[in-house]
């Protein structure tokens, strides 16, 4: 077995599957826009500002999965450009409040039609039963990842380890060895040759 199919077999999963589609999908969509003048966060901003309103920026920072800062740009562009508009919140004055403007507005239909047709071509193929089991499937594994995240376990000193005393087991590597990732994954490291 080649090295490049081992690596896939290791790669492959629900994981890969679901991502590796959400790039595809994502991909599909920013050709589209980009036709439209309109860039993937662009449409991000827009289409959140449409779904639930005129909103803090922290807000539709951690929405976007962002840092403040690359969000800051993206608004400022499109502030820059008439698609936004900026005021300070009444509770909060240093707190600012974003929503889109009558110009932004005016391409929420083109990009709504951007979406139609990248949905479309997402699921040629597929019947209404197998769409409805893919929701159902798709919502019960956000439910089993959705929680709070544990507090992450300190990770000890290389002098509070073990492996000054006992260091790992080293290897010969010639042009002819092989490592494949599954060796890499087992709990020993052992190593393949290419001629074996």
């Amino acid at each position: 077995m080649s090295g490049s199919k081992q690596v896939h077999k290791g790669c492959d999963g629900v994981g890969f599957w679901i991502v590796s589609t959400a790039h595809a999908f994502r991909q599909a969509l920013e050709c589209e826009l980009t036709h439209k003048g309109i860039t993937f966060r662009q449409w991000e901003v827009l289409s959140l500002l449409s779904k639930d309103g005129e909103q803090p920026q922290s807000d539709l920072a951690e929405k976007m999965g962002l840092e403040a800062q690359t969000l800051a740009g993206i608004i400022a562009r499109m502030e820059r450009d008439g698609w936004l508009q900026r005021k300070s919140c009444c509770s909060d004055r240093r707190r600012k409040l974003i929503s889109a403007t009558p110009k932004a507005k005016k391409i929420q239909q083109e990009m709504h039609e951007c979406c139609e047709l990248v949905r479309n071509q997402a699921v040629e193929g597929l019947g209404q039963q197998e769409l409805l089991e893919l929701k159902r499937v798709c919502e019960l594994m956000r439910n089993n990842l959705t929680g709070n995240c544990p507090e992450p376990k300190l990770v000890p000193k290389i002098a509070e380890t073990d492996l000054v005393t006992n260091p790992c087991q080293t290897f010969p590597l010639d042009e002819d060895t092989h490592i494949s990732m599954d060796d890499t994954m087992a709990p020993t490291n052992s190593v393949r040759s290419r001629k074996s």
